[in-house]
């Protein structure tokens, strides 16, 4: 894997964190300009593929060289650090809509974002937190992440030696947890999780084998393939943003024909994500935007993918807090996008300067 290929994943990683950002601010004006409104698929499928793609490019080679235990345990290190860190961001939403309330007496806030059940049986929302069963809304793929990298170690053992086993095995685990979800839904009385991992898992999947299919010898160009995925693409962008407006409920009306549900991974999700980022990858866009003053900002966000998903979560919910409980605008949502980005921004120069300090005094 080159350096390039990399820096192309931190920057199309930077620009997902970018664009969740901005979709969990609801009502948000700059949210209508996302790829959710001119695509079957969004920055979710984007993150989970991402995500794979990164995981194996950073550890598969460990399998390869045999010692399976031992190559496992650096992920499941970060999957206890991403729980830990789930923890502490759900108690940090969970303490800024808690004193939001308190500030305008609002309670509607408590419940609409899903932290009621935490304050009115702190017992039973503690251990809900704790064993994941209890997520809150928009902070609710950090858990999805945990255990797709706990599910990695015998992915990977599986995938280094066959990797269309690894799919196979991968894709028949999807239809089982899409078709035992609504039983679990039906029988449990606790919040179900928003990204059912068993469906979800395949596009984790996915990404992996991608990974180790560009650790081999990189993803072929092929006209047809490309000119059928950007076709796709196009049409899907006209279905879902109604021609552009043009059509109201056009969108909602060819979806109530698809498999398109976002909990459990909808067939429409895959093929338009796959379309899409074969697409984008075969058209050369990323060498267009390297030279770009945007290319090296959003890289950098890309580097710093944990703190600044994390902070960014935290200030969508200040931007939900704001737009349900002051007057809200269109010059206002872009003002508070534009600073809630510079903050990003600011904070990953920060990380990534204190990264750089320790390589030297550890050299």
């Amino acid at each position: 894997m080159t350096t390039s290929r990399i820096d192309a994943i931190d920057f199309w990683r930077g620009i997902v964190l970018a664009i969740i950002f901005v979709n969990h601010i609801p009502g948000n004006i700059l949210g209508s300009f996302t790829p959710r409104n001119f695509g079957f698929s969004d920055a979710s499928e984007a993150f989970v593929f991402i995500s794979g793609l990164s995981v194996a490019l950073a550890y598969s080679r460990r399998f390869k060289g045999g010692g399976a235990l031992y190559a496992s345990l650096p992920l499941i290190r970060r999957a206890f650090r991403l729980y830990f860190a789930h923890l502490a961001l759900t108690a940090s939403a969970l303490l800024l809509f808690g004193l939001a309330t308190l500030v305008t007496g609002l309670d509607g806030l408590l419940a609409d974002h899903g932290c009621a059940n935490a304050f009115l049986d702190p017992m039973r929302g503690f251990f809900g937190i704790v064993t994941l069963s209890e997520q809150i809304s928009y902070f609710n793929i950090l858990p999805l992440y945990v255990v797709l990298l706990i599910l990695a170690p015998p992915l990977f053992v599986i995938g280094v030696r066959n990797r269309f086993s690894m799919l196979l095995i991968s894709f028949c685990l999807y239809l089982i947890g899409r078709w035992a979800d609504p039983y679990l839904r039906a029988s449990s009385d606790q919040a179900t999780w928003y990204f059912n991992p068993a469906a979800w898992q395949l596009m984790f999947v996915i990404g992996i084998f991608v990974g180790l299919v560009l650790q081999e010898r990189g993803v072929t160009f092929c006209r047809r393939v490309y000119r059928a995925s950007l076709a796709f693409s196009v049409v899907a962008a006209i279905i879902v943003s109604n021609v552009l407006g043009l059509v109201p409920g056009l969108g909602d009306q060819v979806g109530e024909f698809l498999d398109w549900n976002k909990t459990n991974l909808g067939a429409v999700r895959i093929f338009a994500f796959l379309a899409l980022a074969y697409s984008i990858y075969c058209s050369g866009l990323t060498a267009r935007l390297r030279p770009m003053l945007i290319y090296p900002a959003f890289s950098l966000l890309g580097r710093q993918a944990l703190p600044v998903f994390c902070l960014g979560s935290l200030l969508s919910a200040f931007g939900q807090i704001l737009n349900e409980t002051w007057i809200s605008s269109p010059v206002l949502d872009v003002l508070f996008v534009a600073a809630g980005l510079c903050i990003l921004l600011l904070s990953a120069k920060a990380l990534e300067r204190r990264r750089e300090l320790n390589w030297a005094v550890a050299g």
